[in-house]
């Protein structure tokens, strides 16, 4: 599969991309009720993403999108400033028919260099407690576990099922 990976300034498709969301939103819902936290609806959060889009694009954040070689919209993973010299990690997703090809890996990768770019020296992130597929990322990346950050934009009922992150940027 061909894949093409950017970081844009403007979303080129929001319909394209909220579908993207409900679809990533749904995933982390399940996994969220799995380990016994409340049932959210995806629509709804990917809305509320959509509504709240200039803070992950320039100048603060940063989106990166991965398309196929139809143009279809595969992959996705984003950046929030939270601090003039740190970041969070964000909303990264693979779709089904793009996973194993390493654009999971691509896009972290990308991320990260891009938050030095943007001057960074930390990165966090947070994800829900037993997600392996990303926890070993973070892992193998060299990320540590830490207590909520006070940038951290999830309501503070969910700090019961989730992970805090922390990565310092050479």
């Amino acid at each position: 599969m061909t894949l093409k990976l950017e970081f844009v300034s403007a979303l080129p498709d929001h319909g394209a991309f909220e579908t993207l969301m409900c679809d990533y939103y749904q995933i982390m819902c399940d996994k969220l009720v799995a380990v016994g936290g409340p049932a959210l609806s995806p629509s709804e959060l990917a809305a509320d993403t959509l509504a709240h889009i200039d803070d992950l694009l320039p100048p603060t954040g940063r989106t990166v999108l991965a398309t196929d070689a139809d143009g279809t919209l595969v992959g996705c993973g984003v950046i929030r400033k939270v601090r003039k010299d740190a970041a969070e990690l964000k909303r990264m997703y693979v779709r089904p028919e793009a996973q194993r090809l390493g654009l999971g890996r691509k896009l972290f990768e990308m991320r990260i260099t891009e938050s030095r770019n943007m001057g960074c020296r930390t990165v966090y992130a947070d994800t829900i407690k037993g997600n392996r597929p990303m926890l070993d990322m973070y892992e193998h990346f060299g990320f540590r576990y830490i207590p909520r950050y006070p940038e951290n934009a999830n309501p503070a009922e969910l700090d019961p099922y989730l992970v805090y992150l922390e990565h310092e940027l050479s």
